[in-house]
């Protein structure tokens, strides 16, 4: 396998033979995803590294998924840890904003405290406020 190559350790090997050979052996688990899925209930918060999660994962979901759960959660996990500001603009901005402000919340992004901080407090307040 690719990983016997230095430097190469398992999610970069399973993305690399994703992507150039469209196989899919496991799913490539970063740090982000590591931390969220705990916060879904798609791993247990007993998970303690990425390959844990992947493994944990990797025995619930289907295989035919695996190829894309690192391009959709990814770039997904580093906006709610690192990017807080632009990834509460998508959710307002969203056809469903409430379940995007949710699901935020669920990850544990504070949408008011980070809401206050770029002034759209009331537009974060009168989405909330709207039932399903």
């Amino acid at each position: 396998m690719i990983q016997r190559l230095p430097g190469v350790g398992p999610k970069m090997a399973y993305i690399i033979e994703n992507i150039c050979w469209d196989t899919q052996s496991g799913i490539g688990v970063d740090t982000h995803m590591h931390r969220i899925f705990p916060k879904l209930g798609w791993v247990s918060s007993q998970s303690k590294t990425p390959e844990h999660t992947r493994k944990e994962l990797q025995a619930w979901l289907p295989q035919e998924y695996w190829k894309d759960v690192n391009l959709l959660w990814v770039g997904f996990g580093q906006e709610v840890q690192q990017e807080k500001s632009k990834i509460l603009r998508k959710a307002l901005d969203c056809s469903r904003p409430y379940e995007a402000l949710k699901l935020l919340q669920k990850l544990g992004l504070d949408v008011r405290k980070e809401g206050a901080k770029l002034g759209w407090t009331d537009e974060i307040e009168s989405i909330l406020r709207r039932t399903l």
